[in-house]
């Protein structure tokens, strides 16, 4: 997979905080992540606390465990809440802080993708882009109100999804700056239009630039597997040489009968 990463920074006034992951967590997976909140947690920003919690859990399990992508990706989601609202100092009345967060577990060429919050995942195919998540926020404009993040309630369970990645899809992952400035339709405009995912990401945060102020993160990656393809085309050829092989064959047997009966005494 090809992955690029392209961020914007933010007015600090504002006090939310953009993080992002993208590693290799073990071998053949591959996490990418966008989060975006506020608060801090012993001089860390939220959203930082948060993908790299979910990035460690995720670490471990995938190295000593061998257990369902949803399963591990819902438990770290759990595990990343639990540690953002310990150490948040929420009470009944007042949260320290909270994050929304976006993650997807890829393994092999299968995409698992939670999410909580307002931080995006979609998947561009054949030239159409499609939403992997739903923000839970309620209203819109100034009147937005999110349902649900990270570190803001003592349990959480997140959305997932799972898609089967083909050789050409993309998965862009994005936070603050990029949905909201960009239209989905402006956004699948700008995959179809770059031939690499670097330069996907900086298109979209150049567009993002010209029509407004904003923080965001952006992450495009690009299956460039032909796993299917690869299979259909060496196939028949191996089927075409096993014939040949075997007629081959037929005809030499046919000759050492026909030989043996020539030099046999009628």
């Amino acid at each position: 997979m090809e992955i690029a990463v392209g961020s914007r920074p933010g007015a600090p006034h504002r006090g939310d905080v953009h993080a992002h992951v993208a590693e290799v967590v073990a071998p053949g997976v591959v996490l990418l992540a966008v989060a975006h909140g506020f608060g801090r947690i012993r001089d860390r920003a939220a959203s930082a606390v948060a993908a790299h919690a979910i990035r460690d859990n995720l670490k471990r399990r995938t190295r000593y465990e061998r257990r369902d992508p949803r399963l591990a990706l819902a438990a770290a989601f759990a595990a990343a809440n639990a540690r953002v609202y310990a150490n948040s100092g929420s009470t009944d009345d007042f949260v320290a802080s909270g994050t929304s967060l976006t993650a997807a577990l890829i393994v092999g060429d299968h995409a698992f993708v939670g999410h909580v919050g307002a931080t995006r995942a979609y998947l561009s195919r054949d030239g159409a882009l499609s939403a992997l998540t739903t923000d839970d926020a309620l209203g819109e404009g100034t009147a937005r109100l999110l349902t649900k993040t990270l570190g803001t309630q003592p349990s959480l369970e997140p959305s997932l999804a799972h898609v089967r990645l083909m050789h050409g899809d993309a998965l862009v992952l994005s936070s603050g700056a990029l949905h909201a400035l960009l239209a989905e339709d402006e956004i699948a405009d700008a995959l179809r239009a770059s031939s690499s995912s670097e330069a996907a990401t900086t298109r979209l945060l150049a567009i993002a630039g010209v029509r407004g102020e904003g923080a965001g993160t952006v992450i495009v990656g690009r299956a460039l597997h032909e796993m299917a393809g690869g299979m259909q085309r060496v196939r028949p050829a191996v089927r075409e040489t096993s014939i040949a092989l075997l007629v081959l064959i037929a005809a030499s047997v046919a000759a050492l009968f026909m030989l043996h009966a020539f030099l046999t005494p009628g």
